[in-house]
């Protein structure tokens, strides 16, 4: 029988120091007392931890001038070290390319972005493409690059997170010589990681996109102060990203929660997964401006941002279309909350912009609660996420901070479960 308390206990030990800078994160000035209580980690556990983020100067005490008051001094506040380090962030997405710094509290203090579509480019450019983007972000935000912790990369696809390749999104196209559907992209063992770390000598975190955009909500978002969430990434494509125990789940080779290709029409179009009938064909964004474009007539709306203002302003028919698509949105939603019983599920955006999801969360919200298991119905809340486009930024920031603690050596570090 495999023995798995070594490996545990050491998820026990990043979860502590991770839930721990979480905690100054958002509650700067914050004292140790309050920590354990709002932690349920014991005092001893709590200085052994704040001890070693000290040292590492990923937080900082405030000065007694700032702790006290007219009634006398207030325990010593703790605060994220915003000047120790900043993060390099990347999403490579379907239309465009997003680079940012960051700092470690997660202010985004420089954004950029390259309407470049580098899903297009073969296997062969694509790595020379992120590795010239990078060094623009770099070179046009001034950020030194002996103070970057890490870069934190954002993409779509399967990739296998601990080593940083990203994996192929369809099968051998030998094995459905019939299909006519030809995917995205093809980027089978294209070493993310490895290149990029060679090239800018930077520790470098790569993950799929729906798992970063849970991380980002984890640390940033409505996810902050819940153990138990997914994030349903809809738009050009349909994905999700799930936390439990307020850790990331990765499932096996780093593949888990691939909603967006669970068949919903047993004798449906085949996708580009390979299966036929997938979710993502039917509430996936890819065809809702070329379809209100046949519809109405009108070609004045050309991107999918543009037509949910225009159903939001009175388009009855922008607003029939993104109703249907809400639909099968929200037959996914019934899926993950009968699979992982969440307390809440935010729905965010994949690669379609500035999109208020209003209409869309509602909709998902009455299907779960019509069609949900009844003991799960009631209980889960559907939100949309209030990171709006920057979401896989902020996750890519997170990425960085969470892997982080994992390098990190964990020998003087107490391990605790909260409550105990």
């Amino acid at each position: 029988m495999p023995r798995t308390s070594g490996r545990n206990a050491k998820l026990i030990k990043v979860h502590n120091r991770t839930l721990v800078l979480r905690v100054i994160q958002q509650q700067g000035g914050i004292s140790r007392k309050n920590i354990a209580t709002m932690t349920g980690l014991t005092q001893a556990t709590i200085t052994t931890i704040t001890r070693y983020l000290l040292e590492r100067g990923l937080i900082v005490e405030q000065s007694s001038e700032q702790s006290s008051t007219s009634s006398g001094r207030k325990p010593i506040g703790l605060m994220i070290n915003k000047e120790r380090y900043k993060i390099l962030s990347i999403y490579i997405g379907r239309q465009c390319l997003e680079g940012a710094v960051a700092d470690l509290a997660g202010n985004l203090l420089y954004t950029h972005t390259c309407d470049e579509r580098i899903i297009q480019r073969r296997r062969e450019n694509l790595l020379q493409g992120i590795v010239g983007y990078i060094h623009d972000v770099v070179n046009n935000s001034g950020v030194d690059l002996h103070d970057v912790l890490g870069i934190g990369i954002a993409a779509p696809g399967p990739i296998n997170a601990q080593k940083g390749i990203m994996r192929g999104v369809c099968k051998q196209q030998d094995s459905r010589p019939h299909s006519q559907h030809v995917a995205p992209f093809d980027w089978r063992e294209v070493a993310l990681k490895e290149t990029i770390q060679r090239e800018f000598g930077v520790d470098v975190f790569a993950d799929n996109n729906a798992n970063v955009s849970a991380l980002a909500e984890g640390w940033f978002g409505h996810g902050v102060g819940i153990n138990n969430f997914v994030v349903y990434s809809v738009g050009m494509g349909i994905g999700a990203g799930v936390m439990i125990d307020g850790m990331l789940y990765r499932g096996e080779d780093d593949v888990v929660s691939e909603i967006g290709h669970i068949t919903v029409d047993l004798h449906g179009e085949q996708c580009v997964c390979g299966n036929f009938g997938c979710l993502e064909l039917y509430a996936g964004f890819a065809d809702l401006v070329e379809t209100y474009q046949k519809t109405a007539a009108d070609v004045s709306i050309a991107d999918v941002a543009t037509l949910f203002r225009a159903a939001y302003g009175g388009n009855t028919t922008a607003l029939a279309l993104i109703r249907k698509k809400a639909e099968f949105i929200g037959i996914g939603a019934v899926s993950l909350a009968n699979i992982f019983s969440p307390e809440c599920i935010v729905v965010a955006s994949n690669d379609i912009g500035d999109v208020n999801f209003t209409i869309i969360a509602d909709e998902a919200q009455e299907c779960v609660r019509n069609r949900a298991f009844s003991v799960i119905a009631d209980k889960v809340k559907v939100m949309p996420s209030k990171l709006g486009k920057d979401i896989h930024l902020y996750g890519g920031v997170a990425l960085v901070l969470q892997d982080f603690f994992q390098t990190l050596p964990t020998k003087s570090t107490i391990i605790q479960t909260p409550g105990r």
